[in-house]
């Protein structure tokens, strides 16, 4: 379809680019174009001329057509259903008088309501315009917003007149129509509104006739083949399905937007109250955008990541690959989020902690005496400064010479001009995220702390997932370090990567499992962990088949396919082999470790693109895609069950009619029924809960204050055979507080080790309470779920039984907005107290590292170890009571915070509905209440036969 998309330079200069559709779009599929959306903004100076001829389009009184309408000062948006396409018009105020910095403002908010861009401009003209003067004042705001705004914009007069709109612009491209909307029959103005929406189409197609088979914006021909993969794909029954649940939803969003439309009829001309803004605000909240899932995806430098990524997103540009070698240190983002376009933005560590890591890299730059530590800092330190920059002096290196360093620091973060090709924007954000030895001194990786990528909405990848590539080796900067595992924990999924040549026994992939769970599970949101092995393409046939000792036989095609040679058929069939054999082996080793299920994908994302010998099936991508398409559908439905959900409860409350004696009698049983619930729920079902944590808590303490001087001897002896430079790896443990990732895939943490000792004491009890997903039986979620007060039977002793139902249900809907809030805070606050335990060590602990860290010269390793253990000894069994103390701490706030929230905001929603009541605002909503029943069945019978497949 053809959209007219705005580029935003300033907003002073905020003009609307010229739109684009591929001729695929219309050739061969003449009926697409009844069938798509439309999004049409309305012109002209005559404000009530405008509002007729939208309602005229969306075939009901939606805009207002009286007095007030000159005086309007803010755009109005309006969605139907007309026909088989949903049509959305913009009615903007009058731009024809605006002065310039009005003007500017108006267009911005045009922007903003018909993102990403309108169809066409309907310019509703009057006799004045067709005199010279006028025609000048039309092209000149017509060229306020594009150059060619006038090809997309359909002429419409609504007086008779001897002018036709043709006269107007004669020789200039554009199209015209005149409307008669007074004494029509229902059927001649249905058939005016098909001409109208055929001229629309006629102008897309006509405008794709201009430069045949290619688009009218730069990029075209990437986002033909994106459209045509999108549009023009084979349908299954269940995307047929998925489809008409989006539709569902769409609807139900069109029913609340027409009830917050007779709303805003209904109180224009009187006073806002407390219950009015109330249903205005809850109206409004139904909008906030989803939250997405979160997938983490690690591996170490050189597994292959990037290239998955790309092979994901169906952009094999996007991320940097094959070019010297990967940054390990940056997290980079990526999501989709625009419309046409690829963005970025990167996040700049502080400019006080730079030099205080360069510092230290000076330092251990001079020092030998560890390889790994030394080439670690001279990579950094001439990434950024260029060759030989170790050797000079840190006032050198902060000079003014490099101001343009300083620069980016303290700007924080750096955002990139939008591109129409993936390629463009990897060639700029490449040096901020990769190692290349040709552009030493031009590379800003080590001072970066992470990447944002925004790419096009496409069917490959679903709109409410994140994917967060968080790199598995570290780069001792303590900053990045955090960021690194508080995105751990915000992780819904984490993806595991590892070449499959050393799947079963990848040091750092396995090391992730072994130092993060705790983090990932308990102190985290992930509910799905899976291995995915890369590179299964890279396999020497001849040798692999002697290895396994594998006959002809054995590699011998089920099907021949004569368009592929036989030496690469069987490489295909020993590929498939050793995938099998690979994901045997690392589920086996998941079991054994960690008794888990491991999700296991053997992935070879370069045959993904070419298809030389391995079909797109084999390399499994499209199987990852399908794990994130699960994901996106299960985060839409439980978007969709809040909302509708949540709208019920809004149509109930402004449907309640009830007698005064009514109101009071059930405000009271309301009241009553309250306080005994929240007194449940406090005395016995959230305090048993805090019980069985506080005992576990207490035994873990004990452990931890008998054992913590083991587990610290562990962290500060060096693996066997590895002393030498160790006093390196012991300095850097003291400068990040006790944490230290090495590019090895090396991870010393002992706050970690020491809060493990708690952790794995409260552990079992701790994802009994607070499970990521499911039941348990158990859980604080369960224990809130029990609350109520919405048992009461209003059928006797109340006149009105109807209205009060009205009320009970939207009660109902209001406990369940709060149990959902009270998820999220649950969740929030699980995460935090299971940090605590760590933070609070760390905290304890600093006093000695920064006391350990002083020590220099021969003999400093062993004078580090002494003044860790002695500042161990001295404060452990305070700092582990202190960790238990805030956790506990922690846990009784959040069952006060949520006992407050629910007897304040249902207090608040009985208020709204039973003793806020006004005689002077009814507005009769039964008809939309039972819309919305009809589409919540028709919704759950399509979700359930969707779990079903």
């Amino acid at each position: 379809m053809a959209e007219l998309n705005y580029s935003v330079d300033s907003l002073a200069n905020t003009s609307m680019a010229i739109p684009h559709c591929s001729r695929e779009d219309y050739m061969g599929n003449n009926s697409m174009a009844a069938t798509q959306n439309l999004r049409l903004v309305l012109l002209g100076e005559d404000q009530k001329e405008n509002a007729r001829v939208g309602n005229f389009i969306v075939r009901r009184d939606a805009f207002q057509t009286d007095a007030v309408v000159s005086e309007r000062q803010v755009c109005e948006r309006v969605t139907d259903l007309v026909g088989s396409r949903q049509v959305i018009v913009i009615n903007p105020p009058d731009l024809f008088r605006a002065e310039k910095t009005l003007l500017t403002a108006r267009k911005k908010e045009c922007m903003d309501l018909s993102a990403p861009g309108p169809h066409a401009f309907i310019l509703v003209l009057r006799p004045e315009n067709f005199l010279e003067e006028g025609r000048c004042k039309v092209e000149s705001v017509l060229g306020e917003l594009s150059n060619d705004a006038l090809k997309y914009t359909i002429l419409v007069t609504t007086e008779l007149t001897t002018e036709h709109p043709a006269s107007l612009f004669t020789g200039r491209e554009h199209f015209s129509l005149q409307l008669s909307l007074e004494n029509q029959s229902p059927l001649e103005i249905a058939n005016q509104r098909d001409n109208l929406f055929e001229i629309v189409d006629q102008m897309r197609m006509r405008m794709t006739a201009v430069t045949p088979g290619t688009s009218l914006q730069a990029g075209g021909k990437h986002r033909q083949k994106r459209r045509r993969e999108e549009d023009f794909s084979e349908e299954g029954e269940s995307q047929k399905k998925k489809k008409e649940a989006t539709e569902i939803i769409r609807q139900a969003q069109d029913v609340m937007e027409h009830v917050e439309h007779k709303l805003v009829t209904k109180l224009k001309d009187s006073s806002c109250t407390t219950l009015t803004n109330y249903i205005r605000t809850s109206l409004q909240d139904l909008q906030k955008p989803a939250q997405k899932t979160t997938v983490g995806v690690f591996g170490p430098t050189g597994c292959g990541k990037s290239s998955l990524l790309n092979a994901i997103l169906g952009e094999p540009g996007l991320l940097p690959t094959g070019y010297g070698e990967a940054c390990t240190s940056v997290i980079i983002q990526v999501e989709a989020k625009t419309e046409e376009n690829f963005m970025a933005t990167v996040e700049f560590i502080s400019k006080e902690e730079w030099y205080n890591e360069l510092k230290s890299l000076l330092e251990d730059a001079k020092d030998r005496s560890n390889d790994a530590f030394c080439r670690m800092a001279e990579d950094k330190i001439k990434a950024l400064y260029g060759a030989g920059a170790s050797n000079k002096s840190f006032d050198e290196l902060t000079s003014g010479s490099n101001s343009h360093i300083e620069k980016l620091l303290s700007s924080g973060r750096k955002r990139f001009s939008p591109h129409s090709e993936a390629w463009a924007l990897s060639k700029e954000i490449r040096p901020y995220i990769s190692h290349g030895e040709d552009d030493i001194g031009k590379l800003y990786w080590p001072i970066v702390k992470a990447v944002k990528i925004e790419v096009p909405k496409n069917k490959d990848f679903p709109e409410n997932v994140v994917l967060v590539d968080l790199p598995g080796n570290g780069d001792h900067n303590q900053t990045r370090d955090e960021m690194w595992k508080e995105m751990l924990r915000e992780c819904t999924a984490v993806w595991i990567v590892s070449d499959i040549n050393r799947a079963a026994s990848d040091k750092v992939a396995w090391g992730i499992l072994d130092t993060n769970m705790a983090d990932m599970v308990p102190g985290g949101e992930c509910t799905s962990i899976a291995f995915i092995c890369t590179k299964t393409d890279d396999l020497h046939t001849q040798s692999y088949m002697r290895e396994e000792e594998l006959g002809e036989e054995d590699v011998q095609e089920e099907a021949q396919q004569p368009n592929i040679p036989k030496n690469l058929r069987q490489k295909r069939r020993c590929i498939l082999h050793r995938n099998n054999k690979a994901r045997a082996a690392v589920e086996k080793r998941a079991y054994e470790n960690y008794d888990i299920q491991l999700k296991v994908f053997t992935v070879s994302s370069q045959q993904f693109l070419s298809e030389e010998y391995l079909h797109q099936e084999d390399t499994e991508i499209l199987g990852l895609r399908e794990v994130l398409k699960s994901f996106n559908d299960h985060n839409n439905r439980n978007v969709a069950s809040k909302f509708f959900s949540r709208a019920n409860g809004i149509l109930h409350l402004i449907q309640a009619r009830a007698m005064d004696e009514d109101r009071y009698k059930l405000l009271v049983e309301l009241g009553a029924t309250l306080e005994r619930e929240l007194g449940i729920l406090r005395r016995h079902r959230l305090q048993s809960c805090y019980d069985k944590l506080e005992k576990q808590l207490t035994e873990g303490v004990q452990k931890a204050g008998d054992s913590c001087d083991k587990i610290l001897e562990e962290q500060l002896t060096p693996p066997s055979g590895k002393v030498r430079g160790f006093h390196q790896t012991l300095s850097a443990l003291c400068r990040n507080k006790g944490y230290f990732r090495s590019k090895d895939g090396e991870t010393r943490d002992v706050n970690q080790a020491l809060a493990e000792i708690v952790h794995q004491s409260i552990n079992t009890e701790f994802n009994s309470l607070f499970p990521n997903q499911g039941e348990t039986g158990q859980s604080v979620q369960e224990k809130i779920n029990e609350f109520s007060i919405c048992s009461i039977n209003v059928n006797k002793g109340y006149s009105k039984p109807e209205a009060m139902d009205h009320i009970l249900n939207f009660l109902k809907c209001e406990e369940a907005k709060l149990k959902g809030d009270a998820h999220k805070d649950i969740m929030k606050t699980k995460k935090a107290m299971y940090a605590v335990i760590r933070d609070t060590i760390k905290e304890k602990m600093t006093a000695g590292y920064i006391e350990a860290e002083k020590e220099s010269g021969p003999g400093s390793v062993e004078r580090k170890r002494k003044v860790l253990q002695e500042h161990v000894e001295s404060v452990k069994y305070q700092m582990f009571s202190d960790a238990k103390n805030r956790t506990l701490s922690s846990f009784r706030e959040l069952m006060a915070r949520i006992q407050s929230d629910f007897k304040r905001k249902l207090r608040g929603a009985m208020d709204h509905a039973l003793t806020e009541y006004q005689s002077t605002f009814s507005m009769d909503v039964q008809s939309e209440i039972e819309k919305m029943e009809q589409l919540e069945k028709e919704k759950k019978e399509l979700f359930e036969q969707l779990s079903a497949e």
